[in-house]
């Protein structure tokens, strides 16, 4: 019997924003986009030794520039019968067109990331002025999702250390009536991506962190096997999945320690896991 994984598949690393807290920005991030073929040539390998219950399809880029996104959905959906399939977004691409296309798609959900409540602050924080075309992109959605009456679902994330009320009393009043079709709001902590070092810290276990090796796949845009979607410089890279048998990277000896690491809280000083806040509090 195949083992069951989530797989969150990059499926774009280009982006039009600058948030002041991501490593997008940064010259030695690797940009990729991942066409329909390449998808499907990657998931045909996949599914060959695995079953996968869900997949991502965003990470440390803006989707919406990834004009394929709608095939690989469909194609997800419909070859792969695969039972949710996601991303997220900033949300300021969309237009009614490619709303309806994407609804049409058979996406599960779309979670839209806007870090802040008002024009300023959000220009200061995405370093684009797109916050009021991200607000009508955003309703212009969820009154699509109430018309068609579609199990679509609608998130919204944050990056603060404000506590989510005060988010849900500030979209409810951006939104309106229609923030009913807002299933949820996510707010996270700043955490540690490769331009900058940040203070805070969060003293957990770091098997425990938001990747689970041991029951998810990630993939790069080019289609190599990597780890996880704050490594924007490649740095932990298996090889490439258009050129190598799943099983035969997943089972080689790079792989197998990595995920030994995480048993053991055991990471090589200076690595993305050792930097990251999620092993903080372990060296100390």
């Amino acid at each position: 019997m195949k083992k069951s994984f989530k797989v969150s598949y990059d499926v774009c690393t280009f982006c039009n924003h600058q948030c002041s807290f991501c490593s997008n920005a940064d010259p030695r991030t690797l940009k990729a986009k991942t066409s329909k073929e390449e998808f499907e040539h990657v998931m045909d390998n996949l599914c060959k030794s695995i079953d996968i219950h869900s997949l991502s399809l965003s990470a440390k880029g803006e989707v919406l520039l990834n004009r394929d996104l709608e095939a690989i959905i469909m194609l997800a959906k419909q070859k792969y019968a695969i039972e949710y399939v996601y991303c997220s977004t900033n949300g300021s691409l969309l237009d009614a067109k490619r709303i309806e296309t994407l609804v049409k798609s058979g996406i599960d959900s779309i979670k839209f990331s806007i870090n802040a409540l008002d024009r300023e602050s959000y220009a200061k924080i995405h370093l684009k002025d797109d916050f009021d075309k991200v607000i009508e992109n955003l309703r212009m959605l969820l009154e699509m999702k109430r018309a068609l009456q579609s199990p679509l679902k609608v998130f919204i994330s944050v990056v603060s250390d404000m506590p989510k009320s005060f988010f849900e009393e500030g979209f409810l009043e951006l939104l309106g009536d229609l923030f009913r079709e807002v299933n949820t709001i996510f707010t996270y902590a700043l955490q540690y991506t490769p331009k900058s070092e940040v203070s805070a810290t969060a003293v957990v276990d770091a098997k425990n962190c938001l990747i689970n090796p041991f029951g998810e796949i990630y993939i790069n845009s080019d289609g190599s096997l990597g780890f996880c979607c704050k490594d924007y410089f490649d740095t932990i890279n298996f090889g490439s999945l258009l050129e190598n048998d799943f099983l035969t990277l997943y089972e080689a000896k790079e792989y197998t320690q990595m995920r030994e690491r995480f048993i053991e809280n055991r990471f090589e000083e200076g690595s993305l896991c050792y930097n990251c806040l999620l092993f903080e509090g372990l060296k100390k």
